[in-house]
């Protein structure tokens, strides 16, 4: 959720979608993200998927919340290693690049 309210309310591409845009609550909704980040590397130091030991809806959501992160300017922290690793490995997958 503040992954979709940073981007809907920085990028330039949604203005006419998110009315009003308001810059500032995307800008706030960025550290809750980063927040959330610091959670999902902690769960993801005990298993491979987000919601449990199968590859779920959980994993595509995140990995698509992940890819929504760029255009509204949020970056994985360096330290987040099992988020990071676990990007990779769902983006790997050849169901992403389908």
């Amino acid at each position: 959720v503040s992954v979709a309210a940073a981007f809907r309310h920085i990028h330039p591409a949604m203005k006419e979608w998110e009315v009003p845009q308001i810059p500032e609550w995307g800008e706030a909704n960025k550290p809750k993200a980063i927040d959330f980040l610091h959670l999902l590397d902690h769960e993801l130091a005990e298993r491979e998927f987000a919601a449990g030991d199968a590859y779920s809806v959980a994993d595509i959501t995140g990995m698509i919340a992940i890819d929504f992160m760029k255009p509204a300017r949020i970056k994985v922290p360096e330290e987040c290693t099992n988020v990071l690793r676990w990007y990779a490995a769902l983006t790997s997958r050849p169901s992403a690049t389908a």
